[in-house]
């Protein structure tokens, strides 16, 4: 008795030093001092702002020795010295003042220089990853399996669009039957393509695999039987819609619904019946879009937010994936398919606060020499039967619950009567054959009962 008390108490304890386990805040007295001078976000700012200024002076340097420059999410749109210089000083003068406004030198009583070099130095505590130079803005993620004759096409494809819209990329792909991993190997040197080589892990596994290994802020999910457009408005479009709208965690590219409960089918894919967005036009210097590319640019975006948004491409903040914790992996064995868990993600995105929005990609292709693997006749049952039986018990055990489905939907419809407009009342999505629910009213002008 006295034995099993002592091996349970043992065990106790490691779970204990297990969970307290962690770094200590106030180790440094300097460093921890200036911490609890500056507000949250204030530290936040600091931190990204030296990192950034380290960054800029790496952009200086080569520019010294006449070396070209790396791509970098910091510097994008400067590359002269002079203009870095402006902003480096910029800066610097922003941080001083953030520093004096906290009264930190008198604090930790020391001068205000000193106070600089040492926040320089406690805020390097944690990098930006974002911030490196060299580095990716958008990883597109590729579970491949099996079809050789569309690699060049897909590799191909990206780089143009990448190169038009001026945005640093990279393709990272989980090649879930390595036998063909020289075709891969040979797209390496154009250092776009970053393979992973796996064996028949599948959809959601190979889509984790591959997000854990990328570095762009933005993952945009792929399928091995789409080709992408060879222009770049997409890209850009993409981008300025996570910008502009921090708390937008999730773009479909494909298929959509605004209520899952309230349509019969999925919307899409195709132009969104709104009016462009004018508050997401772009004009970037650093893109070649040509004519027609610019003008759509200057007109605003075409989108909206939308319940749920189908694979692929399905665009994620690489944040927001991460924090949600990626696809999920229990409800599909090795080599299975992974259908539901797009729609499974958005569902955790609106519960965890993240908004779900659509645009259409145009110019998407899909590869019909070749049916996709989940449309041949050998493993169509698999995906869409067995799977997809999986799948939907599933969804429907953890999220559909009436009131929160009902929440949902009527905050995506909230949310489109407050952002967008029609160009004539009958371009309105609700309230039609495939939509049997609400209208194109705005909220604060509806009938109200009890009134005339």
């Amino acid at each position: 008795m006295v034995q099993k008390f002592l091996c349970g108490l043992l065990v106790l304890l490691s779970i204990v030093s297990v969970v307290l386990g962690g770094p200590d805040g106030q180790l440094l007295t300097y460093c921890g001092d200036l911490f609890n001078a500056l507000p949250p976000e204030d530290r936040h700012a600091c931190r990204k702002t030296y990192q950034s200024l380290q960054a800029v002076e790496s952009h200086l340097g080569l520019i010294r020795l006449n070396r070209p420059l790396q791509d970098s999410n910091v510097t994008a749109t400067v590359s002269n010295a002079t203009a870095l210089e402006i902003w480096k000083a910029d800066n610097a003068i922003k941080t001083q003042q953030l520093l004096d406004g906290a009264g930190v030198a008198q604090r930790l009583g020391i001068s205000p220089s000193a106070a600089v070099s040492l926040a320089a130095a406690c805020f390097s505590n944690r990098l930006h990853p974002d911030a490196f130079a060299g580095r990716p803005l958008v990883s597109v993620l590729l579970n491949y399996f099996k079809r050789a004759h569309i690699i060049s096409r897909i590799a191909s494809g990206l780089r143009s669009a990448c190169s038009a819209a001026g945005i640093p990329c990279e393709l990272v792909v989980n090649v879930d039957n390595p036998h063909e991993a020289d075709a891969w190997a040979a797209e390496v040197q154009s250092g776009l393509v970053v393979p992973v080589f796996s064996a028949n892990l599948h959809e959601a596994r190979g889509y984790n695999r591959a997000a854990r290994a990328a570095r762009g802020s933005y993952l945009v999910i792929w399928q091995d039987d789409q080709v992408p457009p060879a222009d770049g408005p997409w890209l850009q479009h993409m981008i300025q819609l996570f910008q502009t709208f921090p708390q937008l965690g999730i773009l479909g590219m494909n298929k959509y619904r605004l209520c899952r409960t309230k349509e019969f089918n999925n919307l899409g894919p195709g132009p969104t019946p709104w009016l462009p967005d004018p508050r997401v036009a772009v004009n970037p210097a650093n893109a070649s879009l040509g004519p027609a590319g610019q003008q759509q640019l200057l007109q605003g975006v075409s989108w909206t937010y939308a319940h749920l948004v189908d694979f692929a491409p399905m665009a994620v903040r690489a944040s927001t994936y991460h924090a949600l914790g990626g696809l999920e992996e229990g409800w599909t064995r090795p080599g299975d398919c992974g259908i539901s868990g797009d729609w499974e993600l958005c569902y955790r995105a609106w519960v965890a606060g993240w908004q779900v929005g659509y645009m259409f990609m145009a110019g998407l292709q899909g590869d019909r020499s070749t049916p996709s693997g989940t449309h041949k006749p050998n493993t169509a049952e698999a995906c869409w039967g067995r799977q997809g039986h999986v799948g939907r018990h599933a969804l429907q055990q953890r999220f559909m619950v009436p009131e929160l489905s009902e929440q949902m939907c009527e905050h995506v419809w909230r949310l489109n009567m407050a952002h967008f407009s029609l160009a004539k009342p009958e371009d309105c999505p609700y309230g039609n054959q495939n939509t049997r629910w609400a209208n194109c009213t705005s909220p604060a002008v509806q009938h109200q009962p009890g009134t005339s």
